[in-house]
């Protein structure tokens, strides 16, 4: 079988989308299929070939020029002369050129969303708006990223289609907490309290810069680490302002985040806005609680009280307090975490997510050409 993907841009494969890509890209390999893989602009990552499939470069400018749709109308040329029917399209300026070039070139055309729509604005949703009707499908990485997407460009509801990601099992044996409680009484080291997540202000990482600070003063022992690319200046500014000097670590932007994620104790996500987080998928896959915002795709993952705790966004008060109540009580902390490592395996396996996906390509082009 064929399928072509087309990106704006790939990176790197450490990112949520991409890292998801590419895990699309190798199971669709592995069993038989024929991948042709495009971005519209190169990156250092797209020129090394390291990619599982060569990389094709279109060289696409601006979604206001011209040339740009002229393009991506000869690339589908291309591929329904190499006897490719679908391609599924990755990212914004992709989402409004391809659809219609495609289907103009003979294609049909899936795109994916996999956010809360935070990249919208008044110029691409007006284009999205026009160009999702030659949409055969739009798959969401969550019930809530279909929720926002049916609201704001106005999809069909029988054109969405939720399919979570997908992790192996078995690839990293990451440890929890500890088989036995501990207690800040008999502990002898801080409890670490851990985030992932790039240091953007979406992320809102300075309200749990606060709240550790909270927790500190509140005389707890517990020490923070951020791992995360991005400026960390400002939240170091932040640091030595609360007197949390020796209590926070940047740890930077990591390959193998899990490596750190198994040295938590507790582990916390508080952006402003959520798709699918990977960063609570990789706590769970290392059996640890979670404490995050209620917001977006969140809520479809931590049942609040059960495998970790939901808060408001922006809510220092609320985090703080939920962070001490596992502080204090780690038989909690470790149920919760031996909960989620089992929730894990079950609900987001690599296996489950490739057979989604085939299970629509084929929906999408019964007659799906063979490589």
């Amino acid at each position: 079988m064929k399928l072509c993907i087309v990106m704006d841009r790939y990176e790197n494969p450490y990112a949520g989308t991409e890292s998801q890509v590419l895990k699309l890209v190798e199971g669709l390999i592995q069993r038989g299929w024929s991948i042709r893989f495009a971005v519209f602009r190169s990156s250092d990552y797209s020129r090394s070939n390291a990619f599982p499939v060569a990389i094709e470069e279109l060289n696409i400018g601006s979604i206001s020029n011209p040339r740009s749709w002229w393009a991506v109308y000869h690339y589908g040329r291309v591929l329904a002369a190499d006897g490719f029917g679908v391609v599924h399209v990755f990212f914004n300026d992709a989402s409004v050129i391809c659809p219609p070039m495609m289907r103009l070139a003979g294609l049909k055309t899936l795109i994916s969303r996999r956010d809360m729509g935070f990249w919208y604005s008044g110029v691409y949703l007006r284009a999205l708006r026009l160009t999702d009707r030659f949409v055969h499908g739009v798959v969401c990485n969550s019930k809530a990223v279909a929720d926002i997407t049916a609201q704001l460009e106005g999809v069909p509801e029988s054109k969405l289609h939720v399919i979570y990601n997908g992790y192996p099992e078995g690839t990293q044996e990451c440890s929890s907490s500890g088989d036995e409680p501990d207690t800040q009484q008999n502990r002898t080291q801080p409890l670490i309290i851990g985030i992932v997540a790039n240091l953007r202000p979406i992320k809102r990482i300075d309200d749990l810069i606060e709240a550790v600070a909270e927790i500190n003063h509140s005389g707890r022992k517990v020490e923070l680490r951020i791992v995360g690319g991005g400026d960390d200046a400002p939240y170091r500014q932040q640091v030595e302002k609360l007197g949390l000097s020796g209590h926070v670590k940047f740890l930077g932007s990591q390959p193998d985040p899990e490596r750190h994620i198994q040295n938590f104790d507790i582990a916390v996500l508080c952006s402003e806005t959520e798709g699918f987080s990977n960063a609570i998928i990789e706590y769970m896959r290392c059996g640890k609680p979670v404490v995050c915002t209620d917001t977006g795709g969140n809520p479809e993952i931590v049942d609040d009280g059960v495998n970790g705790y939901l808060v408001s966004v922006g809510d220092v008060a609320s985090l703080a307090d939920r962070l001490e109540v596992l502080i204090d009580e780690p038989d909690r902390r470790l149920a919760m975490g031996r909960l989620n490592k089992e929730q894990m395996v079950k609900r987001y396996s690599l296996e489950s997510m490739l057979n989604q996906h085939i299970r629509l390509y084929h929906q999408v082009e019964p007659g799906m050409a063979e490589a």
